[in-house]
């Protein structure tokens, strides 16, 4: 389980503090775990978000959601849901599908996990039946924060493929299925259909070709971020096109373009 620390509780081992404080260490953990799905389908440490991270897209999903679509739920409840949904893998750890865990035993040491955090709570009763209501997926708020979860999900990948990091078609394929409210399918549409135009731009860009801009020519490719000046009078993708070894100016005149150094000097 890849981490971007220990776990903050081992380091208050012999000392005596509030109870609060120590679970505070406890779920401070969540900031240091990564998401471990991210990982196993290539994206880097440094760019993947941890649990903590995605419990917060959830909860602010959630909340918005409500409100956008009218949603009679109780948003309260639905909030305090997401913000402890994932708290089990502060010592259960993020488990995912290539872990080759069965549900039961995930559920027993997450639960077990959930526990050992808040049984030094007031009112832990409360926070563990919340959490099993969402497990089981027996009210409409867990039946939509189910959704949620899954969605905030989706988005991640979105914003992980514009970023170039990886392909993550894996993530679209998986959830399709599982949004059954119309506001939440149409979400997904929406990724799906921003995906689509991704795909034709990045694939269009990646193709060698001369770009003219006014008074400078450009062998271009795509591997990095250039500006014009003017923009508006480049051909299609060359904002966001790299000059390659080849560039050569077309003549020695101001240029209203922006100058560029040569690499190799």
């Amino acid at each position: 389980m890849q981490t971007k620390a220990a776990l903050p509780m081992t380091l208050l081992a012999g000392k005596n503090t509030l109870p609060i404080i120590q679970a505070y260490f406890e779920f401070n953990h969540l900031k240091q775990l990564y998401r471990q799905g991210w990982l196993q389908h290539g994206i880097e440490p440094k760019y993947c978000e941890s649990v903590a991270e995605h419990s917060f897209g959830v909860a602010l999903l959630g909340l918005f959601l409500v409100d956008i679509y009218a949603i009679k739920i109780d948003k309260t409840k639905l909030v305090q849901m997401a913000l402890i949904h994932d708290l089990g893998e502060v010592y259960a750890g993020d488990i995912t599908p290539r872990d080759k865990v069965d549900q039961p035993e995930k559920y027993q040491l997450e639960r077990n996990s959930l526990i050992l955090i808040l049984e030094k709570l007031p009112n832990c009763s409360y926070w563990i039946d919340l959490w099993e209501e969402y497990e089981q997926g027996n009210s409409p708020e867990s039946q939509f924060l189910r959704q949620i979860d899954q969605l905030e999900m989706v988005c991640q990948a979105s914003v992980y493929e514009h970023q170039e990091l990886a392909n993550l078609s894996e993530f679209f394929t998986s959830t399709k299925q599982v949004f059954q409210t119309p506001q939440l399918q149409s979400i997904f549409q929406a990724l799906e259909k921003l995906r689509d135009n991704c795909d034709a731009i990045s694939q269009q860009s990646q193709l060698n070709c001369q770009t003219i801009c006014n008074d400078c020519t450009f062998h271009v490719k795509t591997e990095s971020v250039i500006e014009c000046i003017h923009p508006d009078e480049l051909d299609v993708n060359c904002a966001v096109v790299s000059f390659c070894s080849s560039f050569q100016p077309r003549e020695e005149i101001d240029s209203p373009c922006v100058t560029f150094g040569n690499d190799e000097e």
